[in-house]
This record gives structure tokens, sequence and C-alpha cells, in this order.
């Protein structure tokens, strides 16, 4: 006989939380990526990638909040 591999369900959960990570992922970038002239032209001197890494630090939740979000 032989057993068929059933997908763990904690396998299924994770996958759907890592879709949802890089979708914010994906958000993130593209709202830097629309915002990043305006923000050059105040400060020539901050990198498309400092500009990303705040936005997407201003994109975590805060302490005490709950990391799902809608």
């Amino acid at each position: 006989m032989i057993r068929r591999k059933q997908p763990a369900v904690g396998t299924a959960v994770s996958d759907a939380r890592r879709e949802r990570e890089v979708q914010r992922e994906i958000e993130n970038f593209m709202r830097a990526l629309t915002s990043y002239p305006d923000r050059f032209a105040r400060d020539p001197y901050l990198s498309f990638e400092q500009h990303l890494f705040r936005i997407a630090a201003a994109d975590q939740p805060l302490a005490g909040e709950s990391p799902e979000r809608g």
C-alpha cells in the first residue's frame, strides 16, 4: 500500500502568511517608487533604498498591535 503525503495544516497557514507579507512588500515598493521623486526633490541625498526602508518601517505594526491587518 502506498501512502500519499498530506500537506501539513501549518504549511497552508504559513503559505498564506508569506503571501500577505510578499503582497505588503510589493505595495511598499510601489509606494516608494511613486513617492521618491517628490522626496528626492526635497532631500537629494536620500537614496531610494533609504526611502524604501523608511516606508517599510512605517508600515510595521506598533508594539502591542496585532501584526495581522485586514
